[in-house]
């Protein structure tokens, strides 16, 4: 079989020079995986002509051109949506790669906890359908980390993937890609966000990213504002308030937020909420004005199998770190002396965490610690395992091409069983089921008899 040699990237998510997350991760994918391979990169809108990266192309992805787009490429990593929206990538015979590392239903939950109504029973299991739809059918499997990992392998073996067939090697086709950081230090290139909120010695708290359903940062302004009479030079910027994708709303808790800091006649003083989101080329800026990266959380399911990209950010720019316990980066954090972590709606325990990172020298142990937990993360140490994949990639055992279309024994014993179960409800539906009902009975009073 000749090596593959050509990879499609399909971004989720807009690429513009604001991008959230999903469309960072595929910018920096492209950027590492064009050294190896002929890569593009394709995302929702029209990649705006001032964005550059070497050696990659860009496009747009739509219905019309994804069958082109797909026959001119070897390998496909895609995230989200991608499958529920091009039916056809379900039977390419091309190498396909999920790219899983953001457990959706979990932050789905999140966001619906206190609606128990059958549309949000069926938001879930919409989005539970399309983690299914992309484990059913792909070759292989990203994720961010070794609990996500252990998450996608149970949810593999319920779905029948982990077979006779795969078994020998499915260790090797989920693959632990987390989020990185950029290799390059660093550089201011221009105003950040002191310039921006006429910020000079304060000592900021960065809220690096968007205010979602699963954070808390209501314990973190209330803790701030605790912490002004001591520390009137305190300030906490929220970053990121509108998500740069137009249909991702703004969520309650953000709201909430906002209220509080007004409550607590804070908001637009002490506690900043910064309208819009940062260009992805400038995020430095912003980040080398702040002092120390903040984030926060509840105890959840979306806790323990998260990825708080956001962190990563904190680190490329060699701030110490006080976030909230419960996932892996916490543990690191704890390992390497990064920062400080508290429990789960701890006021007093940010009150105190902050207080520590108030002392030059506990502060300059942390940056210590930052520096060296950095060094795992960069993006050209994370993606080594992707790009060794690609480079040996191959269809799944349990996967087949017949006339040119991929086929599995998993969904042909799963569609025999759906056939069997309609078939079997038309039956007891029909009119001579009915009819026939008590004869059975007899026959049933009979047997006991």
């Amino acid at each position: 079989m000749t090596q593959p040699r050509s990879i499609l990237l399909l971004c989720p998510d807009v690429i513009t020079e604001r991008m959230a997350g999903p469309a960072i991760r595929y910018w920096e994918f492209a950027k590492t995986l064009s050294q190896q391979f002929r890569v593009t990169l394709a995302a929702t809108n029209l990649i705006p002509s001032g964005l550059q990266l070497p050696h990659v192309v860009f496009a747009q992805h739509t219905p019309e051109n994804i069958d082109a787009l797909v026959s001119e490429h070897d390998i496909i990593i895609f995230q989200g949506y991608i499958l529920e929206i091009y039916h056809g990538l379900r039977y390419t015979n091309k190498i396909l790669v999920a790219d899983v590392y953001d457990p959706i239903p979990l932050e789905g939950l999140e966001q619906l906890k206190e609606i128990n109504t059958p549309e949000a029973h069926q938001q879930i299991a919409d989005q539970v359908r399309m983690m299914n739809t992309q484990l059913k059918y792909a070759d292989y499997f990203l994720c961010a980390n070794s609990r996500q990992r252990d998450l996608w392998l149970g949810h593999l073996l319920s779905l029948g993937r982990i077979n006779p067939s795969t078994y020998h090697e499915m260790q090797q086709r989920v693959c632990t890609v987390p989020f990185g950081l950029p290799d390059v230090p660093p550089q201011a290139t221009g105003a950040g966000l002191r310039a921006q909120h006429h910020l000079d010695s304060e000592f900021v708290l960065l809220w690096g990213g968007g205010i979602w359903e699963w954070f808390d940062p209501l314990s973190l302004i209330r803790a701030t504002h605790q912490l002004l009479p001591r520390y009137p030079d305190l300030r906490l910027v929220f970053l990121g308030t509108q998500h740069p994708n137009p249909s991702i709303n703004t969520m309650p808790m953000q709201h909430r937020a906002e209220t509080l800091a007004k409550e607590l006649g804070v908001y637009g003083k002490e506690v900043l909420f910064q309208a819009g989101w940062v260009p992805y080329e400038a995020l430095a800026n912003y980040l080398l004005d702040s002092d120390v990266g903040v984030t926060a959380h509840f105890e959840t399911l979306e806790t323990h199998f998260s990825f708080r990209t956001r962190i990563l950010h904190y680190l490329w720019a060699g701030k110490p770190i006080i976030t909230t316990t419960g996932d892996v980066l916490a543990e690191a954090i704890t390992e390497y002396k990064a920062g400080v972590v508290v429990n789960y709606s701890d006021e007093q325990g940010w009150v105190d965490a902050i207080t520590k990172l108030r002392d030059p020298e506990y502060y300059a142990q942390c940056v210590a610690g930052v520096e060296r937990l950095a060094q795992h993360y960069k993006w050209s140490t994370v993606t080594q395992s992707l790009q060794a994949l690609c480079a040996d990639a191959h269809l799944a055992p349990d996967i087949r091409i017949v006339r040119g279309l991929r086929q599995s024994p998993v969904w042909e014993c799963e569609q025999a069983h759906r056939e069997l179960r309609d078939y079997l409800t038309h039956i007891e539906n029909s009119h001579s089921w009915k009819l026939t009902a008590p004869l059975r009975n007899f026959r049933r009073w009979l047997a006991k008899a």
